[in-house]
């Protein structure tokens, strides 16, 4: 059978995972931009700490199973969001860096899921698929949230275009035009934490980190102005995401690893473009500089 006639199997899984992509990018150039690269690798560990928080809250009070307390999407988003804008909205600390703090809570997240992992051994299997991404199977439900949650995150990043970029580039200019920075980067952290959180659940945390960097690295080196930025990085996690799923069906890759591999090659590719149309740009100044003449 052909990926395009198994496409029962894979429609929801591969739109989900388009549009999360898709998403993640768009917030991802936001990531670099403010040089808090492991921010997601971080809020995405958080995100399967909260899952795996989830089971245990679960299996411990069983009551909580049929109630919204005990909501594993909930939970996670609760968690996430908190973590989002503590991570990116707190001020610089003064004896550690901003990256020194996301390190460790992405180092001690990663910890409490596996030592919390291993109280569940029910759920390992499940875990491992959150960690690493191996969403084969995404069930309806999921896609229409993936789906609804990104189209309500590039709304807000389109009405808030220009505060969230002047925040970025340079918060004392857009406190000086009246821009109130400190609501701007709580927006969006918060629509940070929400894709991922989202993402993490349906996707894994692995993919997540990289349609969060890998696509906008991508975009930025090939693209000068700022909006087709933005554009090209979600073209280019969409499309990791859906050759990944590709790739994944033709050749039995785990689903996670493959999307991943597709954004390297992206970002490969965009490293090549750029450095050659560097070179003949260089070049093509050399032979103007060589064709004309001296002036006194």
């Amino acid at each position: 059978m052909s990926f395009w006639d198994s496409s029962f199997l894979w429609l929801e899984a591969v739109i989900a995972s388009t549009a999360l992509a898709a998403v993640c990018a768009v917030v991802g150039v936001y990531t670099i931009l403010r040089r808090v690269v492991f921010l997601p690798a971080a809020l995405s560990q958080i995100s399967g700490f909260g899952v795996t928080l989830a089971f245990v809250i679960v299996a411990w009070f069983p009551a909580l199973a049929h109630s919204s307390f005990g909501s594993p999407e909930l939970i996670v988003a609760v968690v996430t969001l908190g973590a989002a804008l503590l991570l990116g909205w707190m001020p610089e600390p003064r004896r550690l860096s901003r990256e020194a703090i996301i390190g460790i809570a992405y180092v001690t997240a990663s910890a409490l899921v596996i030592i919390i992992g291993d109280r569940i051994p029910q759920e390992t299997h499940d875990i491992k698929n959150i960690l690493f991404g191996n969403a084969v199977a995404v069930e309806q439900s999921q896609m229409i949230v993936a789906l609804v949650v990104s189209v309500v995150v590039l709304l807000v990043h389109l009405l808030m275009f220009r505060p969230f970029l002047l925040a970025s580039f340079d918060a004392d200019t857009a406190r000086a035009h009246g821009v109130p920075v400190r609501a701007v980067d709580a927006v969006l952290f918060l629509t940070l934490g929400l894709t991922i959180s989202t993402a993490t659940k349906t996707i894994g945390a692995m993919p997540v980190f990289a349609f969060s960097v890998l696509p906008a690295a991508a975009a930025l080196k090939l693209c000068g102005d700022i909006r087709l930025v933005f554009i090209s990085a979600a073209l280019i996690g969409a499309a990791s995401a859906f050759l990944g799923y590709w790739a994944s069906f033709v050749w039995s890759f785990p689903t996670g690893a493959s999307t991943v591999v597709m954004a390297v090659m992206f970002l490969l590719a965009a490293e090549v473009i750029s450095r050659t149309r560097a070179r003949f740009v260089d070049q093509s100044a050399l032979l103007r500089g060589v064709a004309s003449p001296p002036t006194d």
